[in-house]
């Protein structure tokens, strides 16, 4: 999980009177305007390179969270050229031209705006009972049957896609499982209800495209969660599951934060509209945000999950790098001075928050770590009410510094973004802030860019960073989503033309030295599980590695000839590789149990999962670097059965009950000819609360069920005959 870089940006502007425009906006969305309207043509090109930004005919398009102050008032929108691609009660996710984001704001309707974020991207021995204990459950091993993800639908929001790789495809590499595809990035006819990208609905559409981009993450991803071919030992987790794509930019920043909440709602929704349950995958990140789980992102997820609804996050690869600060600010030591070590890079996003209801200010200071003293400081700038600053060529670095601050309106904390496009006079000259506040509160900052660290350098005036709360937003700090960090299951691989990417350093079984870790700023345990992240072999992207010219040539462990057409294999590691792991994991647990909650996931996981000597100590307990610990599949399914009460639960099908809800009575469709059939219903704790046998019945036969007595609820329906052992869910109002 590669972290976005957000550089430059904030303005300052003229406004309708009322509230200052300032003040409806977030400080990305602040800063993203200063520059633009000050830009020529040539800096907004760049300004396309680093923020959420499209073009529509010969116009700007940038895409946002709306906050509204009543979800029914949506008056002004439309007519300043507003397209809502989805709704989430008081907040939407939309598509706002840049040249009107000042009118939007001061529509008496719109609360605030957050202009989107740009995310980036962050098998052989794994299936073992050494490692994540999968291969017992595709054998069915002390089972009635195998679990291998059918009739669950596993999403992947990536990028790097090859549609018509041999591993998409069943088993037997005839019928192609990948059922949609929403390219964001493409031009043609977007989804229903959507404004943006190409939807690809049917199998033949969907080989034709062949990919989205040159790249091979999203390959490996889908990969490790459900590849099916099996004429290599790396296939998936989920070989049996549908698999539904949507294609998340991870070079051009076009797509953002809230394109992905819109591909989560697309997912979900396809699923819901063929009647089973789903589980996504997101090994994506960035650390712009509170690290709360209050962002705007976080609680959309939090809203769509829920019964059957399932989202898995990669907690991000940051470990080893510097790259958060925190500080108590009281009174006699009120200030929190530090810089930050770009590296190689000369742009990067600094975000700063404090705890809420307390106001907090900051400046920007140039510091020359030879002399031990500062060659430049701005004024302060304070929460207190919003604003934007433009600093140009300040003291000792040639560039643009741009600081805004706001209120946030999720969790009324002050937030301070400050972000960076310098390239220092002197090597000895570094850019940094200092924060101050009137009143005790806790500071928290990260930095955005890969390899950019907070540092003291030594001095005692300065704060250094560190490795804390290094998960990402996005995949690392919601409240429901399955944030998932590394282990080290192969720390050596053979390579088909080259040597390199091994880690003989890393024991296996060990932490990976990357795996980002908790806990949140809120003081809840992250990751919640940790999987095989080091090293991974997955299928690879043809036009990546076919030839020496290729990316990911180097990376290629085999080759393998189907259908007259050469795939290929590779190894990667990363969180964004243990989390697929996990995703396809709990396919199998949806289906054997397609309720399943994020809640109940985390219970499975402190009943179910391993420890060791290098977890410690923590089985039921967790911590911040293991989570519960290491995943363990069979058990956990074992765990998830035992959950309804019921002792056995077989793969859903297609809805058979209807209608579903129901009142007073419902009907169930039986799939096939079976005897000695009996109809259960069971409440999710396990308790049978009705029962009729319906003996011996034919293919389409209904059954009729009389609820009245049944309280309203969500009840398991059981079938079981001689042939037949299927469970269902029922909704009773």
């Amino acid at each position: 999980m590669k972290k976005v870089l957000l550089s430059i940006c904030l303005w300052a502007f003229l406004c309708h009177p009322g509230m200052n425009a300032e003040e409806k906006m977030s400080p990305s969305t602040q800063n993203f305007l200063r520059s633009y309207e000050s830009a020529s043509t040539i800096q907004r090109a760049k300004l396309k390179s680093t923020y959420a930004v499209t073009q529509e005919n010969s116009r700007d398009i940038v895409s946002a969270f709306l906050h509204l102050n009543d979800e029914n008032e949506l008056e002004g929108l439309a007519e300043n050229g507003v397209s809502i691609n989805a709704r989430y009660g008081t907040i939407l996710s939309v598509r706002i031209p840049a040249d009107k984001l000042v009118t939007v704001s001061q529509l008496p309707t719109v609360k605030y705006i957050e202009i989107g974020r740009p995310v980036h991207k962050r098998m052989n021995t794994v299936r073992s009972a050494a490692f994540a204990n999968i291969d017992a459950l595709h054998a069915g091993t002390g089972l009635t049957q195998a679990y291998t993800g059918k009739d669950v639908v596993v999403g992947i929001i990536d990028g790097g896609f090859q549609y018509n790789h041999i591993n998409f495809y069943n088993t037997a590499g005839e019928e192609l499982r990948v059922k949609r595809v929403w390219d964001q990035n493409a031009t043609g006819t977007p989804p229903a209800g959507y404004y943006y990208g190409r939807e690809y609905t049917t199998a033949s559409s969907i080989v034709a495209a062949k990919q989205d981009m040159t790249d091979c993450h999203a390959t490996h991803v889908a990969g490790i969660a459900a590849g099916a071919y099996r004429g290599n030992e790396y296939y998936g987790v989920a070989p049996d599951a549908d698999l539904v794509f949507v294609s998340y930019n991870l070079y051009d920043t076009s797509s953002s934060n809230t394109s992905i909440t819109d591909g989560i709602k697309y997912i979900y929704d396809y699923a819901e509209s063929v009647g089973k349950p789903c589980v996504i995958n997101m090994s994506l990140g960035y650390h712009i945000g509170p690290h709360d789980g209050t962002s705007t992102f976080d609680r959309i997820c939090d809203e769509l999950q829920g019964e059957g609804r399932l989202l898995v996050g990669a907690a991000g690869n940051e470990a080893e790098e510097n790259l958060h600060i925190k500080k108590t600010l009281k009174p006699g030591d009120n200030t929190l001075k530090t810089v930050v070590d770009l590296g190689s890079s000369q742009n990067t996003a600094i975000d700063i928050w404090g705890d809420p209801n307390k106001t907090i200010s900051a400046r920007v200071i140039v510091y020359d770590i030879a002399q031990r003293q500062e060659i430049y400081s701005s004024a302060f700038f304070s929460t207190a009410t919003s604003t934007s600053q433009r600093i140009a060529n300040p003291t000792g670095v040639y560039g643009e510094i741009y600081i805004s601050t706001a209120t946030d309106p999720n969790n009324h904390k002050g937030n301070i973004t400050i972000d960076v496009g310098i390239l220092p006079r002197e090597d000895t000259y570094y850019i940094g802030f200092e924060v101050s506040a009137t009143e005790e509160t806790t500071i928290n900052a990260w930095t955005n860019t890969q390899y950019t660290e907070f540092s003291n350098f030594g001095i005692a005036e300065l704060t250094n960073g560190d490795n804390n709360t290094s998960i990402g937003e996005i995949g690392g700090t919601g409240n429901r989503i399955i944030t998932v960090g590394a282990y080290t299951s192969c720390n050596y691989i053979e390579h088909k033309n080259s040597t390199i990417y091994n880690r003989s350093y890393q024991n296996v079984d060990q932490l990976a030295s990357f795996s980002s870790h908790g806990p949140t700023t809120d003081g809840r345990m992250k990751p919640d599980i940790a999987a095989p992240g080091s090293m991974l072999i997955s299928s690879f992207n043809s036009s990546t590695c076919s030839n020496s010219r290729g990316q990911y040539y180097n990376m290629v462990v085999e080759q393998y000839n189907a259908n007259n057409t050469n795939y290929y294999y590779g190894s990667m590691e990363g969180t964004s590789m243990a989390a697929p792991v996990v995703t396809g994991i709990l396919a199998t647990w949806l289906q054997a149990r397609p309720t399943l909650t994020p809640e109940q996931v985390r219970e499975v996981f402190a009943q179910s999962a391993k420890t060791d000597s290098y977890t410690g100590n923590i089985a039921g307990v967790g911590n911040n670097e293991w989570g519960y610990g290491k995943i363990d599949a069979y058990n956990g399914l074992v765990q998830c059965l035992a959950l309804s009460g019921i002792e056995e639960v077989g793969a859903p099908t297609r809805p058979m009950v209807y209608p579903n809800p129901a009142t007073e009575s419902c009907r169930v469709l039986l799939p096939g000819d079976d005897q000695q059939v009996s109809i259960a219903l069971y409440s999710l704790n396990g308790a049978e609360v009705y029962r009729l046998y319906a003996g011996d019945v034919q293919a389409g036969e209904t059954v009729g069920l009389d609820l009245n007595g049944i309280p309203p609820g969500i009840y398991l329906v059981r079938i079981t005959g001689e042939k037949n052992h299927i469970t269902t869910k029922l909704t009773v109002k």
